[in-house]
């Protein structure tokens, strides 16, 4: 049943991340629409605090961030209060097209939940919290 469990996780992990990234994939990828995110709730942020926030290296974000600023989306400026650092600031383009990514995210997963009853949901929504806590392996290795 485990074996189970685990292989129709890992495809709908995979559909999903493909469904989204069809959807919305040619606008964003699912890495710059974090990284807009976390620039606008944060306001101006330096690359190293985005790759320390979001948990990925700090040559991703410079990738990530290449783009973004390619795009109009972010700048990069100087720090008025210390010339040496370099922060990146979300441009009201960026604000259009985060706002655009989420409304596409919020109406892919309407459609993909919408043959789901409201009591279906919430018996998801407990499961996938009750998974979402912390597997402890301690015990693990003295049970071998």
């Amino acid at each position: 049943m485990l074996v189970e469990l685990e292989q129709l996780l890992r495809k709908n992990y995979r559909m999903i991340k493909n469904e989204l990234r069809n959807y919305t994939g040619k606008y964003l990828n699912s890495t710059e629409f974090i990284v807009l995110k976390v620039i606008l709730e944060n306001g101006p942020l330096k690359a190293s605090d985005i790759s320390k926030t979001i948990e990925v290296s700090a040559s991703h974000i410079t990738a990530i961030t290449d783009s973004l600023v390619e795009k109009g989306f972010i700048t990069r400026k100087r720090s008025e209060v210390d010339r040496r650092r370099v922060e990146l600031e979300i441009t009201e383009k960026g604000k259009e097209m985060l706002k655009f990514a989420a409304e596409l995210k919020s109406e892919y997963f309407q459609k993909k939940f919408s043959h789901f009853t409201n009591e279906e949901l919430q018996t998801f929504i407990q499961l996938l919290k009750k998974l979402n806590t912390p597997c402890d392996h301690s015990d693990d290795s003295e049970n071998k």
